[in-house]
């Protein structure tokens, strides 16, 4: 049956990845449904790259009242599933009977992923191995050929919240290890170039800073990456997905509720403090719990690519 199914879509592009495996589990148990995204202007581009989503329309929750309701009526009596990852009145509001739970109670120290696919094991209780994947043209691929010649460390230490960040000088010191035996990119937006000028400089690595949209990242990774090292962060939750190994440095966010969940994925943070994880958006202690020893980092890479 040709189910039209609404599905509302985290705000954030880490969160959106985190979800993918529950909006994985819908497409594989309705494979003839149509599925729309409701998008924010940040994951709009890449939910329309997604081959699970045949549509997306954008929400902004930065609209007036009027404009929100004016959306929500637009889309009165025309779907027969929603899933709503935000937990909105949405369903309610638009009149669908099949919807994922508004009571939601999960697991002590369940995993985010673990906890979107718990909110559509009814909607889909059937196994799957349905996986979504990016959509790229000739052109967007071939950029990258001659760019990338064989498996590469991909490194992702910068992130929006500064305190989740991996020090510069710690960074410098795994990088001059790692670079003697293996190719090394750099992936960020152009702000982050603070984290990385020294490295740039210094090194012969491949410098992507603000050179890649987020899907083209995952199709880099999961053609190139020997493995991914990199913060609590979307590309720590991106490079899971595409299942490409994972070295995830945590420090002040648990790492139970995020950790890299990709096949020969490790999680590497410091064991000898008393305030970490502290969960909070500040930090009073100089940052002490990302100054993790980077020859714990080099020696870990090692025993992943010895184990291959």
């Amino acid at each position: 049956m040709n189910y039209k199914i609404l599905i509302n879509f985290p705000t954030n592009i880490g969160d959106t990845f985190l979800s993918l495996a529950a909006v994985d589990k819908i497409r594989g148990n309705y494979p003839e449904g149509t599925i729309t995204a409701i998008a924010s202007p940040r994951n709009k581009e890449l939910l329309l790259r997604n081959t699970s989503v045949n549509e997306v329309i954008t929400f902004d929750k930065k609209w007036k009242w009027s404009q929100k309701l004016s959306f929500a009526r637009d889309l009165r009596n025309k779907y027969d599933i929603i899933v709503d990852f935000k937990n909105s009145f949405l369903p309610v509001i638009i009149g669908v009977k099949k919807h994922t739970p508004f009571i939601r109670k999960f697991p002590k120290d369940s995993h985010l992923k673990d906890r979107y696919l718990q909110l559509v094991s009814k909607l889909a209780p059937q196994p799957t191995t349905v996986k979504s994947d990016f959509i790229l043209n000739d052109i967007e691929r071939q950029k990258y050929e001659s760019l990338l010649k064989s498996k590469t460390i991909f490194i992702a230490c910068s992130s929006l919240s500064r305190i989740k960040e991996y020090p510069k000088e710690y960074l410098d010191e795994v990088v001059k290890k790692v670079i003697k035996k293996y190719p090394v990119a750099i992936l960020g937006v152009k702000q982050d170039k603070y984290l990385y000028d020294e490295i740039i400089d210094r090194y012969d690595v491949i410098n992507l800073l603000g050179k890649t949209r987020i899907f083209e990242i995952f199709y880099l990774i999961k053609r190139y990456a020997l493995l991914m090292l990199c913060v609590d962060s979307a590309i720590c939750h991106l490079s899971s997905y595409a299942d490409v190994p994972t070295i995830g440095l945590f420090g002040p966010t648990p790492a139970y509720r995020s950790y890299p969940w990709a096949d020969n994925s490790r999680i590497i943070k410091r064991e000898d403090l008393e305030c970490a994880p502290c969960d909070k958006p500040y930090c009073s202690h100089n940052f002490e719990c990302m100054k993790i020893e980077p020859m714990r980092i080099v020696e870990e890479i090692e025993n992943l690519n010895a184990g291959k």
